[in-house]
């Protein structure tokens, strides 16, 4: 009489116990991995800095020869709200404008690195070439400035870079968007003191 043999899955069984503990503690490190991995990207994933116009004037604006090589002053305030990660600028260069007419550009800082939760003040000068009696758009400036309210931009372009740590990410061409009005006398309406500039990436 043959000798008595188990049957081939009750052979296989702790074969199979092994693969299935075995992919279980996998899933497990995978599992585990990929938690580490989402925490981590959230704590260093960088935040988009902000900018506030804090002021703006253009002195003695309502003069009638117009606004060419006055002073163009203004301030714009600069927060990185990251905890880890810093900024790297290089030169931004600022542009005012009244509607399509450029009023003066030109660059206003050198690279500086903007350290983690930091703030930097940005304060450019720059010399007017425009609008003149001579120009299309003076005659509504003009109107605009003696009604007491005139819609200007201010635009400000560079190249940023996000440190982490011991890396750095892939440079971004950056603009910053200033929207505001300006009063009769070439200062900055009050209601737009400490306003929150759009920024693009």
């Amino acid at each position: 009489m043959p000798p008595h043999r188990l049957p081939l899955y009750h052979r296989q069984r702790p074969v199979v116990r092994c693969v299935n503990f075995l992919c279980a503690v996998l899933l497990t490190l995978v599992l585990i991995a990929g938690i580490i991995l989402f925490v981590l990207w959230l704590s260093l994933r960088p935040h988009r800095p902000r900018f506030y116009l804090t002021d703006f004037s253009i002195p003695t604006a309502n003069r009638q020869s117009g606004l060419a090589n006055l002073p163009v002053r203004f301030a714009v305030g600069e927060h990185n709200p990251n905890q880890k990660i810093g900024i790297y600028y290089e030169e931004i260069v600022a542009s005012v404008y009244y509607g399509d007419q450029l009023v003066a550009k030109g660059p206003v800082m050198q690279p500086f690195y903007q350290a983690p939760k930091g703030d930097t003040p940005l304060l450019g000068q720059l010399t007017a070439t425009g609008p003149t009696p001579t120009d299309p758009a003076w005659g509504r400036f003009s109107g605009e400035l003696s009604a007491g309210t005139v819609a200007m931009r201010l635009l400000l372009t560079s190249t940023v870079q996000f440190k982490v740590k011991m890396w750095d990410t892939k440079h971004h061409n950056m603009k910053v968007e200033c929207d505001f009005r300006m009063n009769g006398d070439g200062t900055l309406q009050q209601q737009d003191k400490n306003s929150q500039c759009v920024l693009y990436f």
